[in-house]
């Protein structure tokens, strides 16, 4: 773990950015590592007994004195050498420095032994008082350096410079691929790598998340996890139940997943087994056919293959009210009050509407249309029982048929049909006829 001291954000071993304030880690930051137990103390080393000195040595340690000697090294020549006399110095007592100038510790001169003989110093009484050093402020340089004596410490040489630190320069990190994408997770739109949704700057490049795209899985994973109840946890997540088991849930989730095996044993079924194919495509053809019809139908004519009358003219049969033309027509006996026009089908068929061209219809004078009696109400009686009564329009057969439609599915397999013609549009002058109508016409939907 790493812990950014800008900010103290917990990082990832892995991070190189903070994902809160988005520092550098290598500058910023603080690897944070197990603490070792500490070693066990080591007894200390019993410390040497003091050496016993005599009154001489005593009294030299009391007055700050101390006498040594060395055998001189022989020269090479074989000439005796002089050997100074040990000669003693009394320190000269010194005024004190001044508080803003730290002073040196004492020098004491110890005698050696030199190759000639060094005269001693005069006493502290004959020799001349060195002045007091001036007081130096804090900040204020008081002159020039002064030049550095070859013995002096290399701590108390003067300096104007202050030194510098030279920052060790960061290694550049060389950029991979990433390396994680988790669902959730905050893709930067700089090196595409993949960050915790509660990060506010990328781990690896330390690039602005607040114009990130969180990962999605794709559509088929989506619709397994809903169908099969999965879904993705955080870190650290538990399930708080309290009390029984929710069994509805468990019933559902069994629900889901037959219904799952059912779908793709009839889909196997379907691909594999021919005869389950054929059935299958000939009940949704069925199927299909039937809601088209009923929502949007087309309409498809139906001819009749005979038809018969209670009476008819000799010179306009019965039949001419199904040939088909418009210049002929059927028309009953003046004496026939309730005529009934009865037209059969070659097989069962449905009929969803009917239409009437009324009137006579032709070139002779005795065939104009207001020259003959036309149906006003007829009543239709059908083979399997439906019964319809009808008003129709008083138009001749120039004009295109109006056909009237029926009650859905209630002329369905019908093999005939009965027009009993109930109330007539009278003539102006006498009539020959009781009713004369050019044409009937049959539709079925399609």
């Amino acid at each position: 773990m790493i812990v950014c001291k800008q900010c103290g954000h917990h990082n990832e071993d892995s991070d190189t950015f903070c994902g809160s304030c988005g520092k550098f880690l290598e500058w910023s930051g603080e690897r944070v590592v197990v603490a070792e137990p500490e070693p066990e103390p080591v007894a200390p080393e019993p410390e040497p007994e003091p050496a016993h000195l005599g009154l001489i040595d005593r009294m030299k340690q009391a007055v700050g004195l101390e006498e040594t000697a060395a055998e001189p090294a022989a020269p090479s020549d074989g000439a005796p050498v002089a050997t100074a006399a040990p000669t003693s110095v009394s320190a000269a007592p010194m005024p004190p420095p001044p508080a803003a100038v730290t002073a040196p510790p004492p020098l004491v001169m110890r005698s050696s032994p030199m190759t000639s003989a060094v005269p001693a110093p005069p006493p502290a009484a004959s020799r001349p008082t060195a002045p007091a050093p001036e007081p130096v402020l804090a900040g204020v340089a008081a002159g020039p350096p002064a030049a550095v004596q070859p013995d002096e410490p290399m701590s108390r040489r003067p300096s104007s410079i202050a030194p510098t630190i030279a920052r060790p320069r960061a290694t550049p990190r060389t950029m991979e691929a990433p390396t994680r994408r988790h669902p959730g997770d905050l893709i930067c739109g700089q090196c595409g790598e993949g960050n915790d949704p509660t990060r506010h700057f990328c781990r690896r490049c330390g690039n602005s998340l607040d114009e990130a795209i969180a990962v999605r899985l794709p559509w088929y994973r989506r619709l397994v996890n809903r169908l099969f109840g999965v879904r993705t946890r955080q870190a650290g997540w538990r399930p708080q139940r309290v009390g029984p088991p929710n069994v509805l849930g468990m019933v559902w989730r069994i629900l889901r997943l037959a219904i799952v095996a059912i779908i793709v044993v009839a889909l196997l079924a379907f691909l594999l087994v021919p005869s389950f194919h054929s059935a299958v495509v000939d009940r949704v053809s069925r199927t299909f056919t039937s809601v088209r019809v009923a929502l949007r139908p087309n309409y498809a004519p139906v001819h009749a293959t005979a038809v018969t009358a209670t009476s008819a003219i000799a010179a306009h049969p019965p039949t001419f009210a199904i040939d088909g033309f418009s210049n002929t027509y059927w028309a009953a006996r003046a004496s026939d009050r309730t005529p009934v026009l009865v037209i059969r089908f070659g097989g069962p068929v449905d009929i969803a509407a009917i239409g009437f061209r009324s009137g006579a219809s032709g070139t002779a004078p005795a065939d104009a249309f207001t020259s003959q009696p036309r149906p006003r109400t007829v009543h239709l009686v059908f083979s399997n029982g439906y019964t319809s009564d009808l008003s129709l329009t008083d138009q001749d057969a120039t004009q295109p048929t109006q056909f009237t439609k029926l009650a859905d599915g209630k002329a369905n397999q019908v093999t005939f049909v009965e027009v009993h013609v109930q109330s007539i549009y009278a003539p102006a002058g006498a009539s020959v006829s009781s009713v004369a109508i050019t044409e009937v016409e049959f539709q079925t939907k399609n």
